[in-house]
């Protein structure tokens, strides 16, 4: 049958129009559907995290006041303060008192000097009230090692002045460095 066309240019049915409608859809599924989009990326890495913990302490004392001391008087005269003492849990810290700043004093025999004169006046620092356990400075011997648990710490210093000491009337002082070893 020749209807007047090409033979090349035939029409063959149905199918033929299904056929290029596939073809077309396979065509645009090839192009991506954002073709002006960018593609996105991803790139990991591993962060190490780190922290060291440094022991740290801090420490503070109250005065010792011995009050009132009659010259000639036989009897010792007895004080009592307290060093306060915040370190991180765990820490062991050793305390130590040193001669303090009195002219010929040591640790085994502290020295208050008089504010308007020249004499000394001797007194000597213990870790028990029966001062009996002197302190010191000198590690391991007649220091204090001290558990700490992360809350503050009341330590008691007990001070006592010898009897008998003759000197003149006045105010006496001295100054004790508190160290604490961690």
């Amino acid at each position: 049958m020749n209807d007047g066309r090409d033979a090349s240019v035939r029409d063959i049915g149905p199918r033929s129009y299904w056929g290029r409608l596939f073809a077309v859809w396979l065509t645009l599924a090839a192009i991506p559907a954002t073709s002006g989009a960018q593609a996105t990326y991803t790139a990991t890495a591993g962060m190490p995290v780190r922290m060291e913990i440094v022991a740290s302490c801090s420490v503070s004392a109250s005065d010792l006041n011995f009050g009132a001391y009659a010259s000639n008087q036989n009897t010792p005269v007895q004080g009592q303060t307290a060093i306060q003492l915040l370190c991180g849990t765990g820490t062991l810290a050793e305390v130590s008192l040193d001669a303090g700043t009195g002219p010929g004093g040591n640790t085994s025999r502290r020295r208050m000097e008089q504010e308007a004169g020249r004499d000394r006046l001797d007194y000597d620092l213990f870790q028990d009230p029966g001062r009996t356990i002197h302190w010191g400075d000198r590690s391991g011997v007649d220091t204090l090692e001290v558990q700490t648990t992360g809350s503050a710490l009341t330590i008691p210093v007990y001070g006592q002045i010898p009897g008998g000491q003759r000197v003149r009337d006045g105010t006496y002082s001295d100054t004790i460095t508190v160290q604490v070893t961690y």
